[in-house]
């Protein structure tokens, strides 16, 4: 299987921005656990860089460095695209990095994802982290509801990652490309079930990255998608042994 290289996921992003009409790209990059803080560099491009943490007007907002950060890059100055090239190369592959290719001016789109990103379970305030690549799949095809997965798909005409095995994804959002502005929730009300079956994520990947079950698939996707449900199955059992045991027991 060939990975999506970053120099094809870039053309990719032209080409989807060119289709709708949009000379824009906005990236939503993690900087959790990350050696790196990107504000300096972001405050050297010219022109300037639109930039928003998502932990602005939070208790978090001093931790800049750990932030997700949301940046528009200007298709047509090629400091922006060199900047975009750079970071295909050194984040995307890391998980790091979600597109999304929105109309909305900069200021309504920040304060939307900032929205999304907040979540309340149980009367207790807490972060979704739907900007990991790892996670967002399987938000938007199984664990939020209708009307959550619309709250997303409102702000977006498309948005793109990378997948565990390096293959560019897209999922078609539903934003008008004229649309100047947005309201969405100012957070999301998250289950019992939906929290498990986040939390279900974090097992499988943590599984997937422990290298025992590396012989299963090619595809590392194929291998978490078999980790997943498992892992699913043992939290619906009530299993609270060893995940590790559990799916080789059923593999």
């Amino acid at each position: 299987m060939q990975m999506t290289t970053p120099t094809q996921w870039q053309e990719q992003i032209e080409q989807v921005c060119a289709s709708v009409g949009i000379q824009q790209v906005d990236l939503l990059l993690d900087q959790s656990a990350w050696n790196n803080c990107a504000v300096p560099a972001l405050k050297m491009l010219r022109p300037e860089v639109p930039w928003f943490s998502l932990f602005s007007g939070t208790p978090e907002e001093n931790l800049l460095d750990q932030a997700p950060l949301l940046m528009r890059l200007d298709l047509a100055h090629w400091q922006h695209k060199a900047w975009l090239e750079e970071l295909m190369t050194h984040c995307a592959a890391d998980a790091r990095l979600v597109v999304v290719i929105s109309p909305l001016p900069f200021e309504a789109l920040s304060h939307a994802l900032q929205a999304l990103s907040q979540m309340q379970w149980g009367g207790q305030a807490g972060l979704l982290r739907y900007y990991d690549p790892r996670i967002f799949p399987l938000l938007m095809s199984s664990i939020l509801t209708t009307d959550q997965r619309g709250e997303y798909l409102q702000t977006a005409c498309y948005w793109g990652w990378l997948d565990r095995d390096d293959q560019s994804q897209w999922l078609q959002g539903n934003c008008q490309v004229h649309q100047g502005s947005i309201e969405v929730s100012p957070f999301l009300e998250l289950s019992d079930q939906q929290c498990d079956l986040i939390g279900c994520i974090g097992d499988a990947q943590k599984l997937l990255d422990g290298g025992n079950f590396d012989g299963l698939e090619e595809s590392r996707e194929l291998v978490f998608a078999s980790l997943y449900a498992l892992v699913v199955q043992a939290s619906q059992e009530n299993y609270f042994g060893d995940l590790t045991e559990y799916v080789r027991l059923k593999l």
